[in-house]
């Protein structure tokens, strides 16, 4: 069966580094050591609503008559949202049948049935403390136990990699098809360095991630890179044998997502 995945590299995501980039596997396999841009700032991560609530929103923007609804439930980072790529994100919402969701800290998963499919959205507290979406995807494992050692493994080899500026290892623990791995090699590795969040991982070596839970197909990390600073890692499963990468990891990064 054919997977379907709401490519978020299309929504527009400047803020990101997440337009669709072209370019071969080549390119330096090291990440510069240099970096830019704002952090997110903010207090709280509590977050204002109950998985009921996001499956409720969910929902109404699957039936709502207009765009707004859909485009609103977007994380902040991917900005304003096209009309073609909020068409895709309904298509892929669907009836949003049978729904259920779970909440693990600042990381929700919603499964629920489309078109005879199941599919996850899979979603990240947002700085107005609300989950909004990351990226919607078949559902493929999410039913089964979280393989956290694996995630977690993975998680701590992202971070050090970042660090680093270990490229090598960086291509191997990150989705090429969804998210910061889109693109080139090298394309990619330059992304990654003009991150906010890899400047303070640079700052502070002893940043771990740390584990909020999951299921069998996504788990998520938490990263307390300053007081004011957190983010929400967003990792996933692949099939190592689709990956570009020799030596691919079975569990990858997604995003990096600001919480506050």
């Amino acid at each position: 069966m054919r997977r379907s995945t709401v490519r978020l590299a299309v929504v527009g995501a400047a803020a990101l580094g997440l337009a669709a980039c072209g370019g071969g596997n080549g390119g330096d396999s090291r990440l510069p050591t240099a970096a830019r841009g704002a952090a997110p700032t903010g207090a709280s991560t509590q977050p204002l609503e109950r998985v009921e609530d996001v499956i409720a929103r969910l929902r109404g923007a699957a039936t709502a008559e207009s765009c707004e609804a859909v485009k609103g439930l977007m994380h902040s980072l991917y900005g304003e949202m096209s009309d073609p790529a909020c068409l895709t994100v309904r298509s892929m919402l669907g009836e949003l049948g049978d729904p259920r969701g779970e909440i693990h800290g600042t990381g929700a998963v919603v499964s629920y049935t489309a078109s005879g499919r199941r599919r996850i959205a899979v979603l990240a507290l947002d700085a107005d403390r609300h989950f909004h979406v990351d990226f919607i995807d078949d559902a493929t494992g999410g039913s089964g136990p979280l393989a956290a050692a694996g995630f977690t493994a993975s998680a701590r080899r992202v971070v050090r990699a970042m660090q680093r500026g270990d490229c090598d290892t960086f291509l191997r623990h990150v989705h090429r098809s969804i998210g910061l791995g889109v693109g080139g090699d090298g394309v990619v590795c330059r992304r990654v360095t003009d991150e906010p969040i890899r400047r303070e991982l640079v700052a502070d070596p002893g940043i771990l991630p740390e584990p909020l839970g999951g299921n069998g197909q996504v788990a998520f990390f938490r990263l307390r890179t300053a007081p004011d600073r957190l983010y929400t890692m967003v990792m996933t499963t692949q099939d190592p044998r689709a990956a570009r990468v020799p030596g691919a990891s079975r569990y990858v990064l997604v995003n990096a997502l600001p919480a506050q």
